[in-house]
Order: structure tokens, then sequence, then C-alpha cells
């Protein structure tokens, strides 16, 4: 009898240190297209959000209708995101568009940069540079922060969905999921050298065993949550608000420590301060 008890109290703590590790996991919160249509401020939810609960705020683009418009609305988005922080992750969007000097100015960051925390590389690209590709410098600055990766995961991302385009699978559903139209202009997704370029870099990271995800933040519209796992285990996300519906949602990164990063996409509501 005194043996069932023992072992009853040992699956018990077991069970608690399990919910222990689970509910203490650090948290990293992505959301993008925050913008309304008025370049006064965002979506209204979004200022409800207690981002301190956060390690990570990964910004996907199109923040503001206009971001650098004037001092006053990027100062106004500045006190929500904190953008100098250095976890503070932003890739921006058609509605964000600036010059380096002045996306230095407010965030000390270049238009691409990469952070390193909890055996994550965090890689935030600049898709609006040439129009969906990512060529000279910034592919440069891509590959050797790939090639000299030591985390185990890395989560990479790009306004656009660029991972789409010329997909076999999925070229065909851009039209049905990201804001911006399959063509040729500064906001649509455009011809890129994704697949032929970029993709052979991400599938020898995985075959390495690494984690590798890549986020797009051109959503809203039509929808508000994209998933997509190739064959060899890479994924693929999208996501974005737009004020108008009521679909909403961010996604919740969650790194337990001895396991690999996980996400789910979370109602805004739900993050709300009551």
């Amino acid at each position: 009898m005194y043996k069932a008890i023992i072992l009853a109290i040992l699956f018990v703590v077991v069970l608690s240190c399990n919910n222990a590790t689970s509910n203490n996991a650090n948290k990293y919160i992505y959301l993008s297209h925050t913008r309304i249509d008025a370049n006064d401020g965002v979506y209204n939810k979004v200022y409800d959000i207690d981002f301190s609960k956060y390690k990570m705020t990964l910004l996907g683009g199109d923040l503001a209708l206009n971001s650098f418009a004037n001092p006053e609305i990027t100062a106004h988005l500045d006190s929500l995101f904190n953008f100098k922080s250095p976890t503070t992750l932003w890739s921006i969007g058609n509605h964000d568009k600036t010059s380096l000097k002045k996306f230095y100015q407010y965030t000390g960051k270049q238009k691409y940069n990469a952070f390193q925390r909890d055996d994550i590389t965090f890689i935030s690209l600049d898709s609006q540079d040439s129009l969906s590709s990512i060529v000279g410098k910034q592919k440069r600055f891509l590959f050797s922060v790939l090639d000299s990766l030591e985390t185990k995961s890395v989560v990479l991302m790009s306004h656009k969905l660029i991972f789409m385009n010329n997909h076999p699978l999925l070229d065909s559903k851009i039209k049905d999921v990201c804001n911006g139209r399959k063509g040729d202009c500064y906001h649509c997704h455009n011809v890129n050298n994704f697949q032929e370029e970029i993709y052979p870099k991400l599938l020898q990271l995985k075959n390495k065993g690494k984690q590798v995800i890549w986020i797009g933040g051109d959503l809203g519209y039509r929808t508000s949550e994209f998933e997509y796992k190739d064959d060899a285990g890479i994924v693929f996300l999208g996501n974005g608000l737009w004020y108008k519906k009521d679909w909403n949602k961010v996604l919740i990164f969650s790194k337990p420590e001895y396991a690999p990063l996980e996400y789910e996409f979370v109602h805004i509501d739900s993050l709300l301060n009551k």
C-alpha cells in the first residue's frame, strides 16, 4: 500500500513539473497589418495587449497607413512597440516605406537584421527592397547568418509571403490568402528568387536537423491565418489583422526548455487586458 502511495506522489510531482515547464515556456508574439484607414493610430484592440508578457515582439509590417508619414505617427507606433528594443523586430511592408536613414533613426537597426535568444535565431527581412526578391547585400547577409547558424531553430520574417510565388501548390492560393495580388507592383506579390535561391538554403538547414519557420505578414483582408508544412518539414506561416473583420488572430510562439519551438494562432480577443 505504501508503495502505491509513493508511486502516486511521484506521478503528481512529475505531472506538476511538466505543467510548470509548459507554463513557464518562453513566449513570443507575432502580429502584422495593424493599420487602419486613417493615419492616426492602429487597430484598437492592439492597445489592450500587454507586450511586456512576451520575450519577443515580432512585427510583420504595415503597422500604420503610412508608418513614416510624419513624426507623430511614427512616435505613436514606437510608444506601442518599442522599436529600439533589441527584442522588437519589424519586417517592413509597403505601408512602412522609408529611407534606411530614417528607419535606423527610429529603430537603431538595419532594415534586415537578426537576433538570437533561447536557442532561436530570429531574422527580419525587407521584402520591399527589390519587389519581393532577396538580393544583393540583403542576400549576402541572410546567407551569412544561415551559414553560421548555431541555434537549433530559425524564424525568418518577411512582409510578403514570397514563398508562395511559383510554388507548385501555393502559387494559386495567393489570390485567396494574401492582401496583395500576384502581379508587378509595389504592393503585389511579385515574381521573385525564393524558390531558386532562398529555399535551397533553408533545405540545407533542415537536413542538418534545424527547425525552420518562415512567416509572412501580408494577411488580414481575406484571412488572418495561413499554415503550410512541406514534405521536408519546413513550416510556412502567414498572419495579419484587418480591423473591419472579426476573425483577427495573432501568432503566439512558445519555447519549452527542452523542446522545439511551438506556435498557435490565437484570437486577439483572448489576449486583451480585461
